[in-house]
């Protein structure tokens, strides 16, 4: 059983919320597969737990990585993701090698940023916002090519 499977099953709120944002940031195949081969048990585990959360429900981020799970098969690209999760921040997926920032605008409120996701190549316009916590909309600019 991997680590994250296991803190999913844990019953234990900070190694659940924990783990699902270590889905969230994943491109990791094999993980998602063993963890999809294990939905029904994960949701089980899950179902009655409270995670807390002060600005954002922590049942939120696991909702999020449960849906990725189940549904990232059907994307046509890892970016599809970015816009249905204010938490992509540019930087991080930078470092993490999944987008490229092309250009980035500071003046004043809000920042914008112009990315590319290297995978596919598609180009994203992202607008970064605040409302007790930082978040990013991602919003799909070009056509992708087809892979």
């Amino acid at each position: 059983m991997t680590d994250t499977l296991s803190a999913l099953l844990s019953r234990d709120p900070d190694r659940m919320w924990r783990a699902s944002w270590e889905v969230i940031g994943t491109r990791d195949i094999e993980m998602l597969e063993t963890l999809r081969s294990a939905l029904p048990d994960i949701r089980r585990a899950t179902a009655d737990i409270e995670l807390g959360g002060m600005i954002r429900p922590n049942r939120d981020a696991l909702a999020h990585a449960l849906d990725k799970v189940q549904t990232y098969r059907t994307w046509r690209c890892w970016c599809d993701d970015y816009p249905r999760l204010l938490a992509y921040n540019p930087a991080r997926e930078e470092e993490r090698g999944h987008a490229t920032i092309l250009s980035r605008v500071d003046s004043g409120w809000p920042t914008t940023y112009e990315c590319a996701c290297t995978a596919c190549g598609t180009q994203f316009s992202v607008e970064e916002g605040e409302h007790h916590a930082l978040w990013w909309k991602w919003t799909p600019r070009a056509s992708r090519s087809t892979r």
